[in-house]
């Protein structure tokens, strides 16, 4: 009996080991303890997961302190740089234009010949006739060349006065009901990168364009430059509409879809409140806002995608709001 007990030994044992490596094998795969706590592996005694409950998350934002500022409207257009007094110099005989007598820049008086023009004809011979000049200024163009043939009606120069330049341009006629005399508007040229000038409107035509429903318009500049040169190109801002001591909130503070405009106010406990405003003037960088908020209040400018009514946030910087312009 004990020889046959001895001889299956090695079996039983192999067989006992077997199941302790499936056990273990088991309790790993499951992650579950033999222990009769019940705990999951790795948990102290006594100690509860805490996976039904978490702490309330908080949201890092960059935010705004509204403020009091002055908000436009503007719409830009295209101009450019002429003398504030120019005529326009017409030979008083029709013939060829013999000879040129003066360049563009020269300075010119009231009786300098201009030019002279030929009236001969085939079988006829005649005296060059002079074309003078009728005011003192600076020749601005000469749009004709020796050789030409020329009328009363060919203009022979244009003589102006540069040291008092304008810039001219035309406004659409829908922006017509803002304009006056001392509008403001910001000028720059491309042939002066970097510099921007302002200007005020000083002309008004008082007479609409009914083929380009434009009305003519001239600015002066406040500070005149004389790197400032007739002829030059220029882009204007033009102020169409302004309003100063509003309540302006950054651009990047207000969402707003086809039924609502709304930011997150941060209140003194450092939630989120979800406010409907209503919009005034858009600028490029901030709005107008006419009801629903007021200057100190703080809005969150940066991460308002993350939050929703009620959120906790910290703020991490803060800014306030400034003036600005707006375009159309």
């Amino acid at each position: 009996m004990k020889k046959a007990v001895s001889q299956h030994v090695p079996q039983i044992v192999i067989a006992v080991v077997i199941a302790g490596i499936a056990a273990i094998i088991i309790v790993k795969t499951l992650g579950v303890s033999p222990s009769s706590t019940g705990a999951p592996v790795g948990t102290p005694s006594g100690q509860m997961s805490q996976t039904g409950s978490e702490e309330t998350r908080t949201v890092a934002v960059r935010a705004s302190t509204v403020a009091l500022g002055s908000i436009s409207n503007y719409t830009k257009l295209q101009g450019d740089v002429v003398s504030n007094k120019e005529v326009k110099i017409y030979p008083s005989i029709a013939g060829k234009l013999l000879e040129r007598k003066v360049a563009v820049g020269d300075r010119v008086s009231v009786g300098t010949t201009i030019a002279y023009v030929d009236p001969s004809k085939v079988g006829e011979k005649y005296m060059p006739n002079p074309v003078e000049s009728t005011v003192s200024g600076t020749v601005i163009s000469i749009p004709v060349h020796e050789g030409d043939t020329i009328t009363t009606s060919t203009v022979i120069a244009t003589v102006g006065d540069i040291a008092r330049m304008k810039i001219s341009t035309a406004v659409s006629e829908r922006f017509l009901a803002d304009l006056k005399i001392g509008n403001p508007a910001e000028v720059s040229f491309d042939a002066i990168p970097g510099v921007v000038y302002t200007a005020k409107i000083s002309e008004m035509n008082p007479v609409l364009d009914t083929t380009t429903r434009t009305r003519e318009i001239s600015l002066v500049l406040d500070k005149p430059d004389s790197k400032v040169l007739v002829g030059m190109s220029s882009t204007i801002k033009l102020v169409t509409e302004a309003r100063n001591n509003v309540v302006v909130v950054p651009r990047s503070a207000v969402t707003t879809d086809d039924t609502e405009s709304y930011v997150f106010v941060i209140k003194a406990d450092n939630t989120v409140e979800k406010r409907n405003i209503v919009l005034g003037l858009e600028g490029e960088d901030f709005f107008e806002v006419k009801e629903d908020l007021s200057a100190g209040e703080q809005v969150v400018t940066e991460g308002k995608n993350s939050v929703t009514n009620g959120s906790k946030v910290r703020i991490i910087d803060g800014s306030s709001g400034t003036e600005t312009g707006a375009s159309q």
